[in-house]
């Protein structure tokens, strides 16, 4: 199972990080609206960002047109393959890649 965890949070709103997880043969958007998937409140983020495709243990991200743009260790993508410790960023929002055993 893929997992996105947001590295940095902002103390003085007292939040959780973001954590998302994406299991084998899933696709998941990320987005500002309601109906996406994994929801980031944040207006760079666009109402539907991108979306993350874990097909055949390989972990894609595609850009959805956002108006800010999906970044993965700081180069601006229209689609590109994940791997452990890359860094995604979706607006100011910068979520860390593992890959993690599924629990049983």
């Amino acid at each position: 199972m893929w997992v996105l965890r947001e590295e940095s949070v902002d103390v003085e709103k007292a939040c959780q990080p973001l954590t998302f997880r994406i299991m084998p043969g899933s696709m998941k958007t990320i987005g500002r609206m309601r109906n996406a998937d994994f929801v980031i409140e944040h207006t760079l983020v666009s109402r539907i960002h991108c979306r993350l495709i874990n097909q055949d243990g390989h972990l894609e991200v595609e850009d959805l047109d956002s108006a800010n743009g999906t970044y993965v260790n700081n180069q601006k993508i229209q689609r590109a393959r994940l791997a452990a410790g890359d860094k995604l960023r979706i607006g100011h929002v910068e979520l860390v890649v593992s890959n993690e055993p599924i629990a049983d």
